[in-house]
């Protein structure tokens, strides 16, 4: 039988992870309120059900969005919502833009970034974390790729998180908001996309706009549905992974000592933190036809969520799960998806909190909380503190 959880409670934003538990023991699919979506929580499920692109189609991102908040240019038109063979032909031609040479390339400008962030707020006894550093940093990363100028920076940001709130599954926010900056996304980035077909430059946008594979080229449609895709999963998703390490790391003090004292750890304390805290906290799929998940029975049509959080806290798959522990054995973690459609920014978004938490870590001593209770966001969809005030000492 299907269990039912109302995840819009006030307490499954503040500890969803007692919620998931309680549902990978109840039922293998649960129906959330108050949407009504279905949900798979244990990991070889999840796993199974990511791993199957013939029965769980990517649609489930474009039905999942309130009617009135879908429009051209937005998350439910995205690369992320197409399934192959159409899908394989779009990420053979992304992919170019994200080799790890290219990658590896924006290490210096991170690294510059970061430390200019950080001094920024290195005389203050008290600083506010998410704003000073957890926001700004992949979204001048982001910007910069894109060739967007810094007089527009807060305008990307605000797209961004309009563009989030319409997948929140919880808090849809101002619907007419939510709408105008998706109508003034599409307006700059189709102006800016045509000055690239015309006078290409040195930038992501220009690289997509010359990118071919067997002949094909992307559409000035299709790189405007990519760059609102990088809003998300270059942007909103980092921010929630690097201040979810400093959240961790405040609850752990002592990681924080051990791996201040061997930044070598730092690319374990990354990945577990991407399993305990994953950023994205699940995503969407929608069945193709009438099928059985774990004996239970899920119609053609459904929109069914495959929770990478509850996943990623399975004691089937790692023991212990509820235990933040830098030196267990990560691999296998489900934070970035899994098969074709793994997330192309997985390797931006370790590089981009691999080098801020050495710059953290290299200037200060120690990081302290000065509120006891962490404000996370509204959103079941993304995992991350709304706010992080913190006493750094230096």
């Amino acid at each position: 039988m299907i269990a039912v959880f109302d995840v819009a409670a006030p307490h499954v934003l503040r500890n969803p992870y007692a919620v998931f538990s309680e549902m990978r023991r109840a039922s293998a699919v649960c129906k959330l309120m108050p949407t009504g979506f279905l949900s798979v929580g244990r990991y070889q499920d999840v796993l199974s059900l990511l791993q199957n692109s013939k029965h769980f189609s990517n649609t489930g991102y474009t039905a999942s969005i309130p009617p009135e908040l879908r429009s051209p240019g937005s998350a439910s038109a995205s690369i992320v919502q197409m399934d192959p063979p159409r899908h394989g032909k779009l990420r053979g031609l992304v992919t170019k833009a994200f080799t790890p040479r290219t990658i590896a390339q924006l290490e210096p400008r991170i690294r510059q970034i970061s430390h200019e962030l950080v001094e920024a707020v290195a005389g203050q006894r008290e600083c506010e974390l998410v704003q000073d550093i957890t926001v700004p940093l992949p979204m001048i990363v982001i910007a910069e790729l894109l060739g967007v100028g810094p007089e527009r920076r807060r305008d990307f940001k605000r797209w961004s998180d309009d563009s989030v709130s319409s997948l929140s599954l919880i808090k849809a926010g101002n619907v007419a908001q939510v709408k105008k900056s998706a109508q003034e996304f599409a307006h700059y980035f189709s102006g800016e996309i045509e000055l690239r077909r015309r006078e290409p430059k040195e930038d992501l946008i220009s690289l997509l706009m010359q990118a071919e594979v067997e002949g094909a080229q992307l559409t000035s449609e299709e790189v405007l549905r990519f760059i609102n895709t990088l809003l998300i999963a270059g942007n909103e998703t980092t921010t929630s992974l690097i201040g979810n390490t400093l959240v961790t790391l405040t609850n752990h003090p002592e990681v924080f000592e051990e791996v201040r004292a061997n930044p070598s750890l730092i690319p374990q304390l990354v990945e577990e933190v991407l399993r305990y805290e994953s950023p994205a906290q699940c995503i969407f799929r929608q069945t193709t036809t009438d099928l059985e998940v774990g004996g239970e029975h899920l119609p053609q049509g459904s929109i069914v969520l495959p929770l990478l959080a509850s996943a990623n806290r399975d004691e089937s798959r790692f023991p212990d799960p509820d235990r933040f522990d830098i030196h267990r054995d990560t691999q296998g973690h489900l934070a970035f998806g899994k098969d074709i459609h793994f997330c192309l920014g997985a390797p931006l978004a370790r590089l981009e909190a691999k080098v801020m938490l050495e710059v953290m870590l290299s200037r200060w001593k120690g990081l302290q909380r000065v509120e006891p209770e962490v404000a996370w966001t509204s959103s079941f969809f993304i995992r991350s503190p709304e706010r992080l005030r913190l006493l750094a000492r230096a």
